[in-house]
């Protein structure tokens, strides 16, 4: 029978001790371990996604002061640059909260 692999999600052998993919052991694990397992793995990648927004929320913040520094306090038209880190920001932002919300899915479906 073949089966995902709790740490990297490759397909496996359930006779496989170990994954060749990524070296898991597999080993005595019951099905309750291995959900655990699943569903640590998912909250990590949440966390990490919550900080990769921290740090997008950041870039946004910094590209519009560098935005309104470049037009002394909206009185003159900005360069390009500060433009295109608050469109970079922008896009970040709403790719990482996609994620965000597709991770929480996940783990919801784990229970």
């Amino acid at each position: 029978m073949i089966v995902d692999c709790p740490n990297c999600g490759k397909q496996i052998s359930t006779r496989a001790e170990l994954c060749p993919h990524c070296g898991f052991a597999r080993g005595g694990l019951s099905d309750d371990q291995l959900r655990e397992f699943r569903r640590r793995k998912i909250r990590d990648r949440i966390y990490h996604l919550k900080m990769y927004s921290y740090a997008v929320i950041t870039l946004f913040l910094a590209a519009f002061g560098w935005y309104w520094w470049d037009t002394e306090q909206f009185q003159h038209r900005s360069s390009m640059g500060p433009v295109l880190l608050l469109a970079v920001g922008m896009v970040a932002y709403v790719a990482v909260r996609v994620l965000l919300v597709l991770a929480r899915r996940d783990l919801k479906k784990l229970g």
